[in-house]
């Protein structure tokens, strides 16, 4: 299209972007200042074609004089993701985030670059890559990308799908060949994948390969010369979200063993400043990050809670299932749980999340389910959960507060850094902590006496099918979760998915009969 005949913005009459259909540009209906000539900056116009959102960020805040604060405010993010984007330590790989980006920030379409596709990968020795759903793999020997999320990576699972010989009871068995049997020997986390007809379409059931070469103790005759994989293993999103993570933190944590051997034991000591070290010459991933944020608030509480009385609030920064994940694989955040845990029902005490709409609307549902079973985790401790929607709390440290008294300071979901550790008694900090704790308190979306309340009012708010949620739950409770997705690295575990399923297997028990 000739340029004289491109919609241009009725306010500052710049081109409009093909993602814009309003009649100003988004940067104008946002009350951005953008000279005209801002575009056509040789800088700006590189990143545009790029989709480089850490440079446009940081040249449109030179360019304007607003702070990171105010940037994140005016694309809907946290100002710590700003920092981070600017310094290249992170970057927007998601369609939907760069095509909201484009319009808040009006993108002229004709010097935008093409969005950049989905990632594809494949690799020497392997017949081609392919990426959920799953339904559209063929039999044979593929490589399953995993996406990645905010912190963790795109993990590449080497699968072999094979047709299940028969479905008996609640397994699938697949006939052993000398393929099958020198998959069940790899040393690294692949799938074996078996497919069935089942009334009229396809559906498919994976196992850790590893767990393949097993022969159970009850096999005998025929059934030993068969894998035999269970029918709670069906590819879905709940078992597709536990693979994605369990995947995702073991290929960070493994990638960074040998700095983490050196780094965690001065965790445990409260010394994070060669983890700071480690951080600025990146030898740490985003994954591994999260663990040794993790741990470093959870040792820093755990410290600190005799002087927090005995019905502490906590205020939690999860608000996807990615951050939420942590509960339910870290191990040392199950300990934290049970030694954080209320010592008495209803003892006032709860835990605080913020997740707005635009948090639920916008995560996948293997996130969502993630994140509703690490809510079911705390809830079977017996600790109270609040979520508020109100979005004007989403960037309220993580804390835990004696109310009127102090308050322990720890962060490390979306912090700067590895962490931020502090304690507090200063009133006007005691007011803003006691503020939003209230305010979840008396408006959570999931008010209710009881957990099994609390719980459908989450998996409403998230979205989730609560009838088939319950019942998955109930299935991966009785078969185990380790012949799936068992953990390859020693700080990952797999208790604390075990108990979130077991509580709401247990809690809609009458909704599986």
């Amino acid at each position: 299209m000739d340029s004289n005949q491109r919609r241009r913005c009725g306010s500052c009459g710049i081109p409009l972007s093909r993602y814009n259909a309003d009649a100003r540009c988004g940067a104008c209906q946002r009350g951005l200042k953008l000279a005209p000539g801002f575009w056509e900056d040789p800088q700006v116009r590189q990143a545009l074609l790029a989709w480089d959102l850490g440079t446009v960020c940081r040249l449109v805040r030179q360019h304007t004089g607003l702070s990171q604060i105010a940037f994140a405010r005016l694309v809907s993010c946290d100002q710590s993701e700003v920092s981070r984007l600017e310094r290249g330590q992170r970057a927007i790989k998601d369609r939907r985030k760069l095509l909201q980006w484009a319009q808040i920030l009006g993108f002229p379409d004709h010097l935008a670059g093409p969005l950049p596709a989905e990632v594809t990968t494949s690799s020497p020795g392997h017949a081609n890559a392919s990426y959920l759903p799953v339904n559209q793999m063929s039999q044979g020997t593929h490589q399953l990308m995993l996406p990645a999320g905010q912190s963790i990576t795109a993990t590449l699972l080497p699968t072999l799908t094979l047709p299940a010989d028969t479905f008996r009871g609640n397994e699938l068995h697949l006939g052993r060949s000398p393929e099958l049997t020198a998959w069940t020997r790899m040393p690294t986390r692949a799938l074996v994948i078996g497919s069935r007809l089942i009334d009229g379409a396809t559906r498919y059931f994976a196992v850790d390969a590893r767990h393949g070469g097993q022969v159970p103790p009850d096999s005998t005759g025929a059934d030993s010369d068969r894998l035999r994989i269970p029918a709670a293993y069906e590819l879905d999103d709940l078992t597709y979200g536990v693979l994605w993570a369990v995947a995702g933190f073991d290929a960070a944590l493994l990638g960074d063993d040998h700095v983490l051997h050196r780094v965690l034991p001065l965790v445990a000591e409260a010394d994070l400043d060669p983890v700071a070290e480690a951080l600025c010459r990146r030898e740490l991933t985003a994954g591994s990050l999260m663990l040794v944020g993790s741990q470093a608030s959870a040792r820093y509480i755990l410290d600190r809670r005799p002087f927090l009385g005995e019905a502490p609030v906590f205020w939690t920064r999860e608000r996807s299932g990615e951050e939420a994940a942590t509960w339910l694989f870290f191990s040392h955040k199950l300990d934290y749980l049970r030694r954080t845990a209320p010592g008495r029902p209803d003892d006032g005490s709860g835990r605080a999340f913020c997740i707005p709409e635009d948090a639920v609307v916008s995560s996948p549902t293997h996130e969502r389910v993630l994140l509703f079973l690490a809510i079911a985790l705390m809830e079977s401790f017996g600790i109270r959960t609040w979520i508020t929607a109100d979005p004007s709390y989403a960037d309220t440290e993580g804390f835990v507060l004696m109310p009127r008294q102090r308050a322990v300071i720890a962060s490390w979901v979306r912090a700067e850094g590895v962490s931020k550790l502090a304690q507090t008694n200063r009133t006007a900090q005691l007011r803003t902590f006691s503020d939003a704790a209230g305010h979840a308190g008396a408006h959570s979306v999931t008010a209710a006496d009881q957990a099994r309340e609390r719980l459908a009012a989450t998996a409403d708010y998230l979205g989730l099918d609560l009838r088939w949620l319950a019942r998955r739950c109930d299935q991966l409770s009785g078969a185990g979760t380790a012949a799936l997705a068992q953990p390859r690295n020693r700080l990952l575990g797999l208790e604390g998915l075990d108990t979130a399923c077991w509580f709401v297997a247990h809690q809609f028990a009458e909704q599986n009969r």
